[in-house]
């Protein structure tokens, strides 16, 4: 990620230069267009300059504060214009100023600013620049989203004893997030050679807005798992997280799923589809898509649950003995992040959860890693979003808070003269009658293992 592109103060500035653009008689076709998405009875040039003038303070996904936290804004318009800055920036030959060029491309550098040579004439100090950034937004938000499909994929071949390889939030390519692609890729290695089944799972969010450049930069081309062992039947997932809906769901339905190492994420009808089960004869295993919003500028900062995804899971937990385990991007209880929740879970999966039929569940969503007692009618509710988004370490939780926390992880590493939390995924292996799993940092290190009965 480009400081240029994740500080704060930076995109509050070219944001309110795209907006200044928007009286151009250029952008007055797709804004039309675009603002035919949005809910209500505002004039269209209006619509969309309320959409690119959020509190950037308050419409945090993460970072902003301290300096040198990446922001990530919950804004979606706001979250496409980081995309789009970065991506011109970089077309642009701008250097990211997180990088320290050698002398002779300093040197280079200067000669073509003194002769005004300098590479492509789209910069940031040409109006026409953020005309071009806007008119790329504004694009996206007139496409809508790209459409939900109703029918799940459903994996039948999972073996009692497999590996199942978590992580969640992974989509930004911080160097730490490929530390942890590569103990993931030691971790498949590892099951292999012990001749075990091993499936791979993304709980959601690919950064800043995912984009089809986006999630082949920032997730396919570093995805642990590579496509000779999928070819030997390493199996890939990949949910819904509300970053992905941001350019409308494009980029995760058509480029994530369509990569053929995702190629089992498929309905009977052969679509790409955001929900999905995985069977093995003592476990269900269903993954939620809690982010696909009708209305095409939600913030997805609440889960949703598009139908018929809750029948789907009281008909699967109905019909069989199976032990239950749910995935989705979104909580369905948490501590640190009580305002993110929501009443749509709690609802629609209530036939399941008033009866206590979920095992576990592993979201993401909170860049956290966290184990609760039994809450909200699963008897193991974990947080697993630590996946590669930087966040300063959480105070204590006082005691007697709820819901009880039995494991938050808060080992740190340094970086940019700041603590920060380490980044992690989980190893779940499955028996008949249990799930080991093992929560493990981006250094290797294990940080918890426990039990799932």
């Amino acid at each position: 990620m480009r400081r240029d592109a994740s500080d704060k103060n930076a995109v509050r500035t070219y944001v309110e230069r795209i907006r200044e653009t928007l009286g151009d008689p250029r952008l007055q076709d797709v804004i039309m267009r675009a603002a035919a998405q949005v809910p209500g009875d505002q004039p269209p040039r209006e619509k969309i300059a309320t959409l690119l003038s959020p509190d950037i303070n308050s419409m945090v996904s993460s970072g902003g504060e301290p300096r040198g936290v990446p922001y990530l804004s919950r804004a979606p318009l706001v979250s496409m214009a980081q995309s789009y800055i970065e991506e011109a920036l970089a077309d642009a030959g701008v250097p990211d100023p997180d990088e320290h060029p050698g002398l002779l491309s300093r040197v280079v550098r200067t000669v073509e600013r003194d002769l005004h040579i300098a590479p492509g004439s789209f910069m940031p100090d040409d109006p026409d620049w953020y005309v071009f950034i806007a008119k790329g937004i504004l694009e996206r938000l007139a496409d809508g989203n790209a459409p939900f499909n109703e029918m799940p994929a459903e994996y039948d071949d999972v073996a009692d004893d497999a590996r199942l390889v978590v992580v969640g939030d992974w989509g930004t390519a911080l160097p730490r997030a490929l530390d942890v692609a590569a103990r993931m890729q030691e971790k498949i290695g590892e099951a292999l050679a012990a001749s075990r089944q091993v499936h791979v799972i993304h709980l959601g969010d690919i950064y800043y807005s995912g984009l089809e450049t986006e999630d082949q930069r920032r997730f396919l081309d570093l995805w642990p798992v590579t496509p000779g062992q999928a070819d030997a039947g390493v199996t890939s997932w990949a949910l819904n997280g509300n970053h992905d809906m941001y350019s409308g769901g494009f980029g995760y339905f058509g480029t994530v799923l369509g990569d053929s190492r995702f190629r089992h994420q498929r309905s009977p009808d052969g679509k790409p589809t955001s929900f999905l089960r995985l069977r093995s004869p003592s476990w269900d295993f269903i993954g939620l898509d809690t982010s696909w919003d009708t209305d095409v500028t939600s913030a997805g900062q609440i889960a949703v649950l598009q139908d018929p995804q809750g029948g789907y899971v009281a008909a699967t937990a109905a019909g069989s003995v199976r032990r239950l385990v749910l995935f989705s991007h979104h909580q369905l209880v948490s501590f640190y992040g009580k305002s993110d929740i929501g009443s749509a879970l709690p609802a629609k999966l209530a036939p399941v959860l008033n009866a206590n039929r979920v095992t576990a569940w592993w979201w993401g969503h909170e860049h956290r890693a966290i184990t609760y007692q039994a809450a909200g009618g699963v008897r193991y509710p974990r947080c697993l979003g630590n996946g590669s988004v930087p966040v300063l370490p959480d105070p204590d939780p006082p005691p007697g808070s709820t819901p009880a926390i039995t494991w938050h992880s808060t080992r740190t590493v340094r970086e940019d003269g700041q603590h920060r939390t380490r980044f992690g995924f989980a190893v779940l292996d499955l028996h008949p009658d249990r799930i080991e799993a093992a929560y493990i940092d981006d250094d290797g290190h294990v940080a918890r293992t426990e039990t799932i009965t």
